[in-house]
Parts: C-alpha cells; structure tokens; sequence
C-alpha cells in the first residue's frame, strides 16, 4: 500500500496468473505527482487466479470487495478508482452489480467512482472465462451503472500471424479466441484485440506499443513507459 493522505484512493485489480508484486513499479508512480493517489494493490495471488475456476469467482471478488473496504477506511473517502487488469476488469463488473452471484450480492457500485480497465476482454470464447464473461455481459451490458465512469484501455502494438515469430503465433491464438476466427491476424496487445476491448458506452483508447503483459515484451500496461502512454486517463480525479 502506497500513502498519500490528501490524495484520492485508487485500488489496483490484477489480471489472470499476476501477482501484486507485478504492481509494485505502478502503484509507487501512480503514488506520486503527477498522480497522487493513494494506492492499494488488491493481493490476489498467482496461486489464487491458477487455482480458480468458472464459474466461480467468489474468493476473487470477496479479495476485490475487502480491498475496497480498506481503501475506503484508509483514506476516509467515499469513493474509489479502480484500475483493472486484464479479466480483473470483467470481475470489478460483477462487483459492482446489484445481481446474485453464486449466492452473494456485492452492490460496489456505490463504492466507485471510475473503473479504468487495461485490456480487459469484453467477450470470450476461451473455456475458463466464458461463462462468467456472459454472465456480466448478460446481466450488467455495456457501462452498466451510469453513476460509474467507465474507461477501456487497449494497447495497439502486436499483429496476430499464425506463420509469425513465436509472439505474433501466440497472439494470433490468443485474438482468435476471444473474438473469434475471422480475428488471427486482428491487432491488440497480445492478448486482447482492439476489437474485444471496447465496451459500449465506455470511453476508449488505443496506444500504439502497449503489450498486454511482460511476456508480450515492453512496455506493457504496467511499465512506466507504459503508463506514460495510457496515464492521461488518470489526470483528471474530478470526474466527468
């Protein structure tokens, strides 16, 4: 945790197989000026995403609801900022909801004020992720709670090609499974296509060169290189 006492507080939302540790360089910049937040990187685990499952992602969202609760109580404000990461973003969606989900109601759209989300898959067909993705597309489309500021965030920087270097190949797979078979030669981040990444009735914005993680090479969403491409959706702490 990062403190800046006259600041607003933002919470960071790992993706799939990141660790908090993952964050550490972000949320020390993001702590001081320009940004000035105070910084939580909600702790979920390697171990926890690996082990978890669709369509169950209650002890990830009840890390998510905890964290919220500590940034709350830390700063003493009413309201925080989320960043998300990747399929953290997807999960913030499902916090935020009035719906039960696998027997819980978490209603955080109450707790938020901006939810900025950094290659989040909109859409999926890949097998671990594709109910719960439907479930929050279903149930809570496009920037669902009009109270909530929504931002999508999707690096321009890898073409998928199946006969490519070993990343375009990955890439390639990656694009196709989540946006479809007319997509292995789409652009996006490695992960994410342009495409996936936009949310109806979110602001959006594509960077060129920003990979979707350390893997896809640098910089990626949580470099400060990367940041200084992305960050500008961060500048204004008042709102829209």
């Amino acid at each position: 945790m990062m403190v800046n006492d006259s600041m607003n507080p933002l919470v960071i939302i790992g993706g799939y197989l990141t660790s908090p540790g993952d964050f550490t360089d972000l949320a020390q910049v993001l702590a001081a000026p320009p940004y000035g937040y105070q910084v939580f990187v909600a702790p979920i685990s390697r171990l926890r995403w690996a082990i978890t499952r669709d369509w169950d992602f209650r002890k990830v969202l009840a890390i998510v609801r905890d964290t919220v609760a500590q940034a709350l109580s830390a700063s003493r404000a009413k309201q925080v900022d989320i960043l998300a990461h990747s399929v953290g973003g997807t999960i913030v969606r499902m916090y935020l909801g009035e719906e039960r989900y696998q027997g819980e109601v978490y209603g955080g759209w109450r707790y938020v004020r901006r939810l900025i989300m950094l290659g989040t898959p909109h859409h999926s067909l890949e097998r671990w992720t594709r109910q719960s993705i439907g479930f929050v597309n279903e149930t809570y489309p496009g920037a669902f709670h009009p109270e909530v500021r929504y931002t999508s965030v999707v690096g321009h920087a890898i073409r998928g090609n199946p006969h490519g270097t070993f990343i375009e190949r990955m890439s390639s797979q990656s694009y196709v499974t989540v946006s479809g078979p007319d997509y292995g030669q789409a652009w996006g981040d490695g992960i994410t296509t342009l495409e996936c990444a936009a949310l109806s009735g979110a602001e959006y914005l594509s960077v060129r060169g920003v990979t979707h993680s350390p893997f896809h090479g640098h910089p990626w969403y949580g470099d400060k290189a990367g940041l200084e491409q992305w960050g500008r959706v961060l500048h204004d702490h008042s709102g829209s």
